[in-house]
């Protein structure tokens, strides 16, 4: 993406984040589009240009730990409520009151926390879907949760976030990166079941250098780039998106959320996008989450694409195709 359409903002707790913006053209709105792990704005180049040609207005952060924000390590800085008015001081730094809050990965966690019906028209949820407060349940131990999970499943779901959340996960992935990028990007995303999911799998497989190939989408210059972002950058700061979870950090942020605010406003259209071949974020638990009676009078749109996690670096032409049929023939209605 354009690197001169870069911007910079100091939100109100003192933090800088980086932001690609393109302003809207005529009546179509402002898409915000937040990434996850790990990623950059960078991963939604495909979808942001191929709007922004169509006249929408364009917002994608560098969200908190990545490329040119901030990168504290304390996971304390990273709950989701002071993430949201991160969010929301972008948008009024750019004069936008409403947009509509597209997420992949921890980025549906992050449009998650935006409900705010005064700022967001539309939600589109990519591989993860809404993620209402206490969706893991402190009054749980996330052992027991593991353990429920291999029962169910046959694995650990969530196994590897124990990894990310150990003080030098950074140092562990500086020493095998390329195999760390084999298992995020691999082309056969069976492998994860084995190799990164459980508990103690993700580790021991950096550690003996395993190495898969790489899924098609997956260019040379993709590789560069990430090598070059996380290089320099390190996982510390990344790494507290699980870090907040798991030392039950977000689950004392969760008991401040008001009922009124727990889910989505019941007029804001939802787009969930699920990926067929993710064997973490199984598309199963995302059409339980939408099917649950607090979405009972939500107009919700569902996709299933023949792809793994990454399905917005494969499967880009599909989506904008899926995407921006909602937004003129659902949301347009409901924003008028």
């Amino acid at each position: 993406m354009d690197a001169s359409l870069y911007k910079d903002v100091l939100t109100s707790r003192g933090l800088k984040y980086h932001y690609y913006f393109s302003p809207h053209r005529g009546s179509k709105p402002t898409l915000l589009f937040c990434h996850g792990f790990p990623s950059t704005s960078r991963d939604w180049r495909k979808e942001a240009l191929y709007f922004q040609d169509q006249g929408y207005g364009i917002v994608v952060p560098d969200m908190l730990g990545y490329g040119g924000t901030d990168k504290p390590t304390d996971p304390a800085l990273y709950v989701l409520s002071l993430m949201s008015d991160d969010l929301i001081d972008i948008l009024n730094a750019e004069k936008l009151d409403r947009v509509v809050a597209i997420g992949h990965d921890w980025g549906s966690r992050s449009i998650s926390g935006l409900a705010h019906p005064q700022r967001v028209i539309a939600y589109a949820f990519f591989a993860v879907p809404y993620l209402p407060p206490r969706f893991i349940s402190p009054s749980i131990d996330f052992s027991q949760v593991l353990a429920d999970m291999r029962k169910q499943y046959g694995y650990e779901l969530f196994g590897y976030w124990l990894f990310f959340s150990e003080d030098n996960v950074n140092s562990t992935i500086q020493s095998h990166i390329d195999s760390l990028i084999s298992l995020l990007f691999t082309n056969k995303p069976e492998i994860k079941k084995a190799h990164f999911a459980p508990i103690g799998a993700l580790k021991a497989s950096l550690l003996e250098d395993f190495s898969s190939p790489l899924a098609s989408y997956f260019t040379e210059d993709d590789k560069r780039a990430f090598k070059e972002a996380f290089s320099s950058n390190g996982f510390d700061a990344p790494a507290c998106w699980y870090k907040v979870l798991t030392r039950q950090l977000q689950s004392k942020d969760d008991e401040k959320v008001p009922d009124e605010r727990a889910y989505p406003p019941s007029n804001a259209p939802i787009f969930f996008a699920a990926a067929k071949h993710d064997v973490v974020c199984l598309p199963e638990n995302g059409y339980r989450t939408f099917s649950q009676e607090a979405f009972k009078d939500h107009d919700i749109t569902t996709h299933e694409y023949d792809a793994d996690h990454w399905l917005i670096l494969s499967n880009a032409d599909e989506i904008n195709s899926d995407l921006g049929a909602w937004l003129d023939n659902v949301v347009y209605k409901a924003s008028v």
